[in-house]
Formats: structure tokens, sequence, C-alpha cells
């Protein structure tokens, strides 16, 4: 499967994570890897299919997810 990881570099090719980053849902950690407030990292974008005309879908996966009020959101400390 292909995936991407968002990146200050390519930040501006995703709208929908470009839009959460400008209204603050969501930052870049001193490592440089996205993460939502409570600490989650966002999930990679992984490549779903791609439409007829060409166009890839991408979904983003969480396998690294937590839930905002679970123990690992408590004890994430920002790197």
């Amino acid at each position: 499967m292909e995936s991407i990881r968002i990146t200050k570099d390519n930040i501006d090719n995703w709208p929908k994570f470009k839009a959460l980053y400008d209204t603050g849902k969501i930052k870049f950690d001193s490592k440089g890897r996205l993460r939502y407030l409570h600490g989650a990292p966002v999930g990679d974008l992984i490549l779903i299919r791609v439409n007829k005309d060409g166009t890839p879908t991408y979904k983003e996966g969480g396998s690294e997810c937590f839930d905002p009020g679970s123990q690992n959101a408590k004890d994430f400390i920002w790197p």
C-alpha cells in the first residue's frame, strides 16, 4: 500500500489538513511530525483507490492514533 506522511513541505497539497493547521487544531512538534492537540500523530495518508479520472483518493491511517481522553493523551509530552 502506498502511503504519504504530511510534512511542512507538502501540507499545502492536502486542503483538509491545511485548514486544520491554519485554525490551530493540529500543529507540528519539534521533530516535524504533525499532531492533534492531544498529542496523537496525524496518521499517514493511505491510498485507498484511484478514481476513473486518475486522481488518487487517500484516507488517514489510524495505527498510531489515541483517544483525546485516554491515558496516552494525558501522559503525552510535546517533543
